[in-house]
């Protein structure tokens, strides 16, 4: 006991006489921790990353690019009927936004501003108009959390952003286009169906156990691994299919990938225990998929749609704390309306972006996966020829040479009239 009271004596004693610390040893140590955790350099990372995927210089190699294979039916819109289209849409929004307005509150627990509610209404609502998502209402909401950026989605149509992190991002509306379009195609791609499907084999699991059958223990843990691995790969489709919701509503992914920034300038947790892929992951995630975006055609294919759409009305919701964006009053055709990509449409896309950008080897087996389920388009044989061309123009390989003529064959018999495809056999011929 008496040794106790001694050692608690000193300790005592001590910290009322602590000599004086050395500050600037202090600081260097503290200078060190920041060379590993400080947020600047990570959110600045965005531009290391990008180079890491750049596939801009394809040196040495003749690259045939008519422009002819398109992934999509659609009509290109002339831009001045699309400034007159949107002249017209703007009368409209300028009448709904002073009806937001209007519905203001003093109560900011109960209600977002007016010209918050505005803001996202705008944004989702081009969204929702150039990729034909007016087949059912959408809500979008403003929730109250100063301290976590964050946003959600349920399978009511409903996307929550918090006001943490519709602030941040309050002058970056392509930044805000993406986390909605992120929640969005969260709901479009059936996550939340996967997840509960996943959950409740994992309550059927608990009871087994609960009963001691020592079989479902092992198979409860496997299942839940399986969970947070299929949650990362979620959050990685959905940042992905965003930003194509994103770029077909015309909205600068450039900008808008400082979101992706700011998240990787968050604090993260062990990624093996986590359902969110850390920020640097889900940096190179976008980067590398968006090599094969088709960011030109699909701004197009958007232009389009919102040409041929009118201006979807807007109300407060019933919660007081979202808006909801009526559904077209007109029963919507479902060869119209959104479809995720088939695969059909990937391996097209993902062929054609990896010829363009060097990549032949991929293109190649992209295309042969493609022809697996068409095997009657003509174009993308041409293009098929024109990938295997350069692989010999690049490697002299005799092997590719000879399956360019097989491609642009297989084209000429399905359309002997198109003229690119018959300059392609011509010179492939004096090879």
């Amino acid at each position: 006991m008496k040794r106790i009271f001694a050692l608690l004596l000193v300790c005592m004693l001590s910290s009322n006489c602590v000599l004086a610390r050395d500050y600037a040893k202090l600081q260097i140590k503290e200078l060190k921790h920041a060379q590993k955790y400080n947020t600047a350099d990570k959110y600045f990372q965005n531009k290391e990353i990008s180079k890491k995927y750049d596939v801009s210089a394809v040196k040495n190699v003749n690259i045939k690019d008519p422009k002819i294979l398109k992934l999509s039916s659609y009509e290109e819109i002339s831009d001045a009927d699309y400034k007159k289209k949107m002249a017209s849409d703007e009368e409209k929004y300028a009448k709904i936004e002073k009806s937001l307005k209007a519905n203001r509150t003093d109560n900011f627990n109960a209600q977002a501003k007016g010209e918050d509610f505005n803001k996202v209404y705008r944004i989702a609502e081009h969204i929702i108009r150039a990729n034909n998502l007016d087949y059912i209402t959408w809500r979008v909401g403003i929730y109250k959390d100063s301290d976590t950026p964050n946003a959600y989605s349920t399978n009511a149509n409903y996307v929550a952003i918090s006001t943490s992190l519709y602030d941040t991002f309050a002058n970056n509306d392509d930044a805000l286009a993406l986390v909605i379009g992120h929640e969005m195609g969260h709901n479009l791609l059936g996550h939340q169906q996967r997840k509960v499907k996943t959950i409740h084999s994992l309550q059927k699991l608990t009871r087994l156990i609960k009963l001691g059958n020592g079989g479902a223990v092992i198979a409860y843990v496997a299942k839940k691994r399986k969970l947070l691995i299929d949650a990362k790969n979620m959050e990685y489709a959905a940042d992905i299919e965003g930003a194509k919701l994103a770029a077909k509503a015309g909205y600068n992914l450039d900008k808008g990938s400082k979101l992706l920034s700011f998240i990787n300038s968050l604090p993260e947790y062990r990624e093996y225990d986590s359902d969110h892929p850390i920020g640097k992951h889900r940096l190179e995630n976008f980067y590398d998929n968006r090599k094969y975006f088709t960011e030109d055609q699909w701004a197009e294919i958007g232009k389009y749609n919102i040409y041929n759409s009118e201006v979807m009305p807007v109300k407060i919701s019933s919660d007081r704390r979202s808006v909801y964006i009526g559904a077209s009053e007109d029963d919507a055709s479902s060869d119209l309306s959104y479809r995720p990509e088939s695969m059909e449409d990937v391996y097209l896309r993902f062929a054609y972006k990896s010829y363009l950008n060097g990549e032949f080897n991929k293109a190649d087996g992209y295309f042969n996966k493609y022809f697996g389920i068409n095997s009657s388009n003509a174009i993308a044989y041409l293009y098929a020829s024109y990938n295997s061309q350069a692989d010999y123009e690049k490697t002299k390989g005799k092997s590719h040479l000879e399956k360019a003529k097989e491609y642009i064959n297989k084209a000429k018999n399905l359309d002997k009239n198109n003229k690119y495809i018959n300059e392609q056999y011509d010179e492939l011929n004096t090879l």
